[in-house]
């Protein structure tokens, strides 16, 4: 299939000022796109219109449509006036009037009724032009069922040069945002892909940002897209490098009128429904419900599920940098990852998706980390931010930004990466947090417990000044001291407080409503305290334990780890007093039936495997990636 491009310029209007520079931009984005060494669009599949009447680019429109089937692509650029009137957004062609925008300019909406009709896979649109940013805000109108169909449902992005409220300034060699796209395709400016090909929005970030800078905040573009099918290339990277990091960029679009395609268009709307969420609502409990079941439609499609999911990472992560919390990019990846657990073994482009995903988690962890040791240089108490509440979360706060980071470490090792930089941000993470939150950092909730796992087992027993053995012993402290039970996963806010006061009065009748059993932590501290000589004094409290429950689930397979419910496991259940009387008995356990099971799953030989049971594991709050102290 055909990819088309529509470049238009409009320098000669009839009742709006004239413009000098817009034709000039048309062309050179004409030049650039089709006829460049790197350019993937042949010169016999692009139009280019200067200064138009409004039933001149119908007819062009329409010449489109009757020469093309179907088109794997559509782009279109226009560079000249444009504005908003009655909740629409016009392109303003040589005969459009500015006191009757609405019957004499280009409505955008009818723009999308034609990439409707032209069954494009994907529409890229670069408008250059005052206030071109208002149509940002009309894209739920724009992107409804009525207006661009249910069934032939098109990707879209878009490159729009200046805010709702601003001017779209021009230098002498054309307008600022055209001029950054040019630089982009130039390769004067870097996208910091390796990709071997660009989509729009890989081009539009980095060219929003430097207008941004050129003009100190007096233009501000903006660069959205939902890719329905995968990743659209546009133009060939001319940064491109074999960077294993970059195969989850450079994979293949899902065509719409293939068997993932059908199944993807078919269900449309939700995905749309996420794409116009606020970034609030883009959590894993929320994406995940949506997205597994777009998963299981193409379970069966070889090759697909890595390319859809790739496509949906790339539609969402740019709403995560406006997100409260810090660590949603890192969430975003990790559900991704997830959602393709059980179609790694046999989905070589889910397996490239989630090594791709991996190299992104430790790169973001690591910034984290440093941002991290940064604030509480600053500040020593930036951690604490929710004033009494954080006598129940900041234990939690703490044990989950060094469970990414355990994470973060193992990835590394899988990925086969350095982690050099990784473990020096540890090093001064451990320096500050000894410091200052030696007494609150670890014991609160079940809810730790994964977080735990994953960062003590990703570091060595004398490793970042004994924090791990801090930990440890915290953890021995508080379930010694509130008989063995934790507050349960997700405990509602609500029961906060009733769960606070039930440890403070040591309150069991209270505390058993309240909190977790059997305890995976404390099956974890049972296993993991020989490694920080821990276990005599945990075998002298075991006492204080007694009748105390700990639970390991195992499933049969590691491959459905990424789903909510796991279908099929054993739960190894011990209790403290009943043939269990020291640590030795619960890792004489551990040894004779535990590490056998994991041994004969063969999905754990598995890096892909690996990485996604890991992900998983800190995603949902009930289920703890046992294998890694099986590997210790």
């Amino acid at each position: 299939m055909a990819k088309v491009l529509l470049c238009i310029g409009c320098d000669d209007y009839q009742s709006l000022k004239k413009l000098t520079g817009a034709e000039r931009d048309a062309i050179s984005i004409h030049t650039a796109l089709c006829t460049g060494p790197l350019s993937s669009i042949q010169p016999a599949d692009t139009y280019l219109l200067k200064s138009p009447a409004r039933h001149d680019l119908d007819a062009t429109l329409l010449q489109i449509q009757d020469r093309y089937d179907e088109i794997e692509s559509f782009t279109l650029f226009f560079a000249g006036h444009g504005g908003e009137a009655n909740d629409s957004y016009f392109l303003c062609l040589s005969d459009t009037r500015g006191d009757r925008l609405s019957t004499t300019g280009f409505a955008l909406s009818r723009l999308f009724e034609y990439f409707n009709e032209l069954k494009a896979a994907h529409c890229n649109v670069i408008i250059d032009a005052c206030h071109a940013g208002g149509m940002v805000s009309n894209l739920g109108i724009l992107l409804k069922p009525e207006v661009i169909g249910k069934a032939k449902t098109f990707g879209v992005s878009f490159f729009v040069s200046s805010a709702a409220d601003q001017y779209a300034g021009e230098t002498r060699r054309g307008g600022h945002g055209t001029l950054a796209l040019l630089k982009v395709l130039d390769g004067e400016i870097d996208t910091g892909s390796r990709a071997r090909m660009l989509d729009l929005v890989d081009m539009g970030r980095p060219a929003a940002q430097y207008v941004a800078e050129q003009t100190q905040g007096r233009q501000m573009p903006s660069v959205w897209g939902v890719n329905l099918y995968g990743h659209m290339p546009l133009f060939s990277n001319p940064h491109a490098a074999d960077n294993p990091a970059s195969s989850l960029l450079g994979l293949t679009g899902i065509l719409p009128t293939s068997l993932a395609g059908q199944a993807i268009s078919s269900h449309s709307a939700e995905l749309y429904t996420l794409m116009f969420a606020p970034e609030h609502e883009l959590t894993p409990d929320k994406l995940f419900p949506v997205l597994i079941r777009f998963v299981d439609r193409l379970a069966e499609i070889p090759n697909s599920t890595g390319v859809f999911i790739g496509g949906i990472w790339q539609s969402l992560e740019k709403s995560t940098g406006r997100h409260a919390n810090s660590f949603s990019r890192v969430e975003l990846s990790a559900t991704c990852v997830a959602l393709l657990l059980q179609s790694s073994h046999k989905d070589n482009t889910a397996r490239d998706c989630i090594e791709g995903l991996a190299h992104e988690i430790v790169r973001d962890v690591e910034r984290l980390l440093c941002a991290i040791v940064q604030g509480l240089h600053e500040n020593p108490g930036s951690l604490c931010c929710h004033g009494i509440p954080d006598l129940f979360y900041l234990p939690q706060r703490i044990s989950r930004i060094l469970g990414w980071a355990g994470a973060a470490m193992h990835l590394a090792r899988e990925l086969g990466i350095r982690e050099a930089g990784l473990r020096e941000a540890l090093e001064q993470l451990s320096v500050l947090l000894m410091e200052h939150y030696a007494s609150t950092c670890a014991g609160m909730s079940e809810d730790e417990a994964p977080y735990w796992a994953a960062f003590l087992t990703s570091i060595k027993a004398d490793d970042l000044n004994g924090l791990g053995e801090l930990v440890v012993s915290m953890l021995i402290n508080a379930l010694v001291e509130h008989d063995g039970r934790l507050a349960r996963p997700l405990l509602p806010a609500e029961d906060v407080y009733a769960y606070l006061k039930a440890r403070a009065d040591k309150d069991s009748a209270a505390l058993s409503t309240l909190s977790n059993s059997p305890s995976e932590t404390l099956a974890l501290v049972l296993l993991i305290s020989g490694r920080h000589s821990l276990e005599e004094e945990l075998d002298y409290n075991l006492a204080s334990l007694d009748h105390a429950h700990l639970n390991i689930f195992i499933p049969q397979s590691y491959l459905d780890f990424g789903v909510s419910f796991v279908p099929n496991g054993i739960n190894h259940v011990f209790q403290i007093g009943q043939k269990v009387w020291t640590v030795a008995d619960v890792v004489q356990r551990w040894e004779a039936v535990c590490k056998p099971q994991m041994d004969s799953d063969p999905s754990l030989r598995d890096p892909a495997t690996r990485i996604g049971a890991i992900c998983a594991s800190l995603l949902f709050p009930n289920r703890v990636p046992w294998f890694l102290l099986s590997e210790q």
